[in-house]
Parts: structure tokens; C-alpha cells; sequence
């Protein structure tokens, strides 16, 4: 007994410091999975219908939104969620694509009507096709359509209604998309198929994946291709068509979207939820729906992205962009936009490069390629943005007169990175837990 009274003040401090080691480990960890967590989506708003929305998309310029819904209804509104028009169609509308400015928004129906309208809603003109109209997308400028159909083809179109070409393929083509500058046009079929097709309507490269190809998006930059269907799987693809990420899920996917350079890419799936990875296959966030997802949209910066629901709703979320902050326009000194007595279509040479290269390039929130590009623009004043993952924005206002030519060297930037706040329970908990551990070692023996 005297043995073990002796033993008990040891024992006591023991305690005392085994608390504060599970404490402090505790709190550490707390603060470790605080600086692991991802981005979080922000509902910005929802515009609800009484039917099932089946497709949407977000303008290159990020600001405006189309949808498609069952009860056949194509609806164009701003990012702000202003809703400005509804056209109506024959038959429920399978896919909608809205071009910079919403200069164009095309639809495709169910009864193979390829549809196309202004930004005031007006019907432009419209062809009948042999089979469904699964899917369809535009190049930012509007001046290239793809069309997905039932007939086992891939189409590309004009603006102004022309047929370009089409692309056969040995199934019902189920999902399509098209790059910013509508230099490739991907395919996902029935049959499992993926294929990439170029302007001239060659085939680039195609892989047969493990499910019916229901979601296809090229990043605006052509640089990944993503594919995903009902094998719930999906896939990563670079530009030879070779395999970088593979993704397992437990649901079936129905849409998905990819941003410029990958940095983001959108799953909508059948279990109501949206997922958002990087292109390594990492999550990042996710949200959910009271319903299928079947349309999912990202903007080419990855800064927002829509979701159509069979819940009849159309939502849209912000997310934080890793890393990219941006800077502040630097103006170049004010000149006329145009020569009095010029040709007003004169044409002048933008020679833009990056250090490092390989940025995406906006002229007038357009995206035009990347660097180094080389662009022949008519003459006049254009806004210059430059961005690279990792790097803050470069942007800069150019006047372009006719016949020149201006040299543009972007000095990329480093972003720095974002640090990471203490949980705001950790300081009160470590510090109850050092006043109890005091208290308890003041406490005299018995």
C-alpha cells in the first residue's frame, strides 16, 4: 500500500501529460485536415421549372446560362440568374449550347430537330435530321456547331446553316463537344466508342471504353478530353487520346465538362450528385441535387458551373480557383481604335508569347489560343488576358493598327499561395485542456 501511495503522484503526472500528448496531437490533426480541405461550392441561385431540365450550358464569356427541359423549352439567362428568354420547341429538348456573348444558342430535339437562335431568342433557321439529336455544342465564336445524332453521325455545321461534313460512326452517337475554336470535334457512342475528329472531318484518334459514352467534353484548349458513361467510370484523356486519369465512381455519369488547361472537371451523375475533380483524378467538391443530374457545365476558367436536374431545376455554383488570382488591367496609352481613311477590315498581326509558354490567350474574354500564337485581327483596341494554372493573370489593353504588327512578351508571375487559417476551435480546446492539466497538477497528494 505504501508502495503504491508512492507511485501515485508519478501515475498522476503521467495522466496529466498523456492528456495533453492526445490533446495536442489531436488539435494538430484537426488543424492538418482543416489545410487538407478542398474548395466549396457556392450556390449562387436556382431557376426551377415544372419539368425535367436535361442539358445546360455556361457561355465562353461567362455570362449567361442555356437550358433544355422535357416539356420542350430552350431558356437563355445571364449569370446573374435573369432570366431573359424561353423559345419553344416541338419535343423535349436533349442538348443546348450558347456561344461568346450568346451570339448563337443551339438545341437539339428529340424528334432530330437541330435548332439555332439569337441572343434575343429569334429563331435563325433549323434542320430536321434522321434520328434523335442526343447532343450538341458550339465554338465560342459560333462560327462551328457539332451535332450528336441517332443516326450514327456526327455533324459539323456553320453558323449560317451549311453542312461542312459529317463523320460516321457504327452507333448512336450519344454525347459531342467541340474546342473553343472549333479545330476538333469529339464523339461518344453507344457502342462504348470515344473518337476525335478534326476541322476537315479526319479522324484524329478513337478508344473503346467500357460503357455507353453518355458524357464527352474536349477542355476549350483541346488539351483532355473527358468521357464517362454508365460503366461508372470516368476518363481522363490528353491530346494523343492516351489515358492520364481514370476515375472510379459509384454511379453512372451522364454529363461532364472539363476547363481550360484541365484544371477542373465536372461529373454529373445518376445518383443526383455533381463532382468536381482536378485532372489528376483528385477530389475537390461535390453537390448535390433532389434528383438525376443529366446536364453539367463548367466555365473555361472553372470559376462557376451549372447543373440541370430531373428535379426541374437549373442551379448554379461558384468555386474558387486555386491559385489564380487576378490582376489589375494595365492600360496602354489611349489611341483612335481606327485611321480615318483606313480600310475599316485592314488586318494588323497579334504575336503573343508567355514566359513560361503554354498559356491560354483571351482577346476580349475570347479564348484565341496559346502561347506562343500568333493571331491576324482586324485593326482596333482589344483587351489582352494571359493566364497559366499556377501564375497570377497578365492582362494588358492593345490598339492594332492596320498592317502592323505588335509583339506581346507576358512575364508570368508565380501565384502566391494561399495560407491556410488555425480552426477557430483549436486555440479555446488546447487551452482548456492546459488549464485542467495545471490544475490537476496542483492538486496535493492524499
Amino acid at each position: 500500500m505504501k508502495l503504491f501511495d508512492a507511485w501515485m503522484p508519478a501515475l498522476r503526472h503521467a495522466r496529466v501529460m498523456m492528456i495533453l500528448l492526445i490533446a495536442i496531437i489531436g488539435c494538430a490533426s484537426l488543424a492538418g485536415s482543416a489545410g487538407a480541405q478542398t474548395p466549396a461550392a457556392t450556390e449562387e441561385w436556382v431557376y426551377s421549372q415544372p419539368t425535367n431540365m436535361y442539358d445546360c450550358d455556361i457561355s465562353p464569356d461567362a455570362a449567361y446560362v442555356a437550358g433544355g427541359t422535357y416539356n420542350g423549352k430552350v431558356y437563355l439567362l445571364t449569370i446573374e440568374g435573369e432570366h431573359l428568354w424561353t423559345a419553344e420547341t416541338d419535343s423535349p429538348v436533349w442538348g443546348v449550347a450558347v456561344s461568346q456573348g450568346a451570339e448563337y444558342v443551339v438545341a437539339g430535339t428529340d424528334i432530330g430537330d437541330l435548332l439555332v437562335y439569337d441572343n434575343q431568342g429569334t429563331l435563325l433557321w433549323s434542320k430536321r435530321f434522321k434520328g434523335k439529336i442526343s447532343d450538341v455544342d458550339i465554338s465560342a465564336d459560333g462560327s462551328v456547331i457539332a451535332v450528336g445524332c441517332a443516326d450514327a453521325k456526327v455533324y459539323r455545321y456553320t453558323n449560317t446553316g451549311s453542312e461542312d461534313w459529317s463523320y460516321s460512326l457504327n452507333s448512336a452517337v450519344l454525347s459531342v463537344s467541340v474546342t473553343a475554336d472549333g479545330s476538333l470535334i469529339g464523339a461518344g457512342t453507344r457502342n462504348f466508342l470515344v473518337t476525335v475528329v478534326d476541322s476537315a472531318g479526319q479522324k484524329v484518334w478513337n478508344y473503346q471504353i467500357n460503357g455507353q459514352v453518355f458524357g464527352l467534353d474536349l477542355s476549350p484548349d483541346g488539351r483532355y478530353l473527358i468521357a464517362a458513361g454508365n460503366d461508372a467510370y470516368a476518363y481522363v484523356f490528353d491530346d494523343t487520346g492516351k489515358i492520364v486519369t481514370q476515375i472510379r465512381l459509384t454511379s453512372q455519369v451522364n454529363a461532364v465538362s472539363a476547363t481550360l488547361q484541365g484544371v477542373y472537371v465536372a461529373l454529373g451523375r445518376g445518383d443526383s450528385i455533381t463532382a468536381i475533380y482536378d485532372a489528376e483524378g483528385k477530389m475537390v467538391t461535390e453537390v448535390s441535387a433532389s434528383a438525376t443530374v443529366n446536364g453539367v457545365s463548367l466555365s473555361p476558367s472553372g470559376g462557376i458551373f451549372a447543373v440541370a436536374s430531373s428535379d426541374g431545376k437549373l442551379y448554379l455554383y461558384s468555386l474558387p480557383m486555386p491559385g489564380v488570382p487576378v490582376t489589375p488591367v494595365e492600360t496602354a496609352t489611349p489611341c483612335p481604335t481606327q485611321t480615318p481613311g483606313t480600310d475599316p477590315d485592314a488586318e494588323g498581326i497579334l504575336s503573343l508569347s508567355s514566359a513560361p509558354s503554354g498559356a491560354d490567350v483571351y482577346i476580349n474574354n475570347a479564348v484565341k489560343g496559346i502561347t506562343p500564337v500568333t493571331l491576324p485581327m482586324k485593326a482596333g483596341q482589344y483587351q489582352v488576358l494571359i493566364r497559366l494554372n499556377g501564375y497570377n493573370d497578365w492582362t494588358t489593353t492593345i490598339n492594332l493598327l492596320p498592317g502592323d504588327t505588335v509583339n506581346v512578351v507576358a512575364q508570368m508571375n508565380a501565384a502566391t499561395p494561399v495560407s491556410t487559417p488555425v480552426p477557430a476551435g483549436f486555440l479555446p480546446v488546447l487551452a482548456g485542456l492546459v488549464l485542467a492539466a495545471v490544475l490537476l497538477l496542483r492538486r496535493p497528494d492524499e
